[in-house]
């Protein structure tokens, strides 16, 4: 499997940040809502280039890494992240088969 690697440093990340930092990692489109439902439905359509819901884009045979740093030192509820990545995997799961993103949970630093 080919993948595609983004890393976020989740130290101090706010809700906001974190949505920016979605925004300009994997080119979400410039009415990107900023919030936990636009960010799922921006991701789960990278396999898709012609919604243009994102510059980056997956190949069937692709996956995309998130190498998270410092992950437990964000400033927002981690659970909703970890939902919106858990929601995009299980339709990619049920339209493909396959998962879609991975999160690499680095050590802190």
């Amino acid at each position: 499997m080919k993948t595609k690697t983004i890393q976020i440093d989740f130290n101090g990340l706010t809700e906001q940040g974190l949505n920016l930092k979605m925004k300009e990692l994997l080119g979400f489109p410039d009415f990107y809502g900023m919030n936990w439902n636009a960010m799922l439905d921006c991701l789960s359509y990278m396999r898709y280039p012609d919604a243009c819901m994102s510059t980056i884009t997956l190949a069937e045979d692709e996956m995309l890494v998130i190498d998270c740093m410092n992950i437990l030192h964000s400033c927002f509820d981690l659970d909703v992240f970890l939902e919106v990545i858990q929601q995009c995997n299980e339709r990619e799961l049920n339209a493909c088969g396959k998962s879609q993103i991975l999160l690499n949970l680095l050590p802190a630093t």
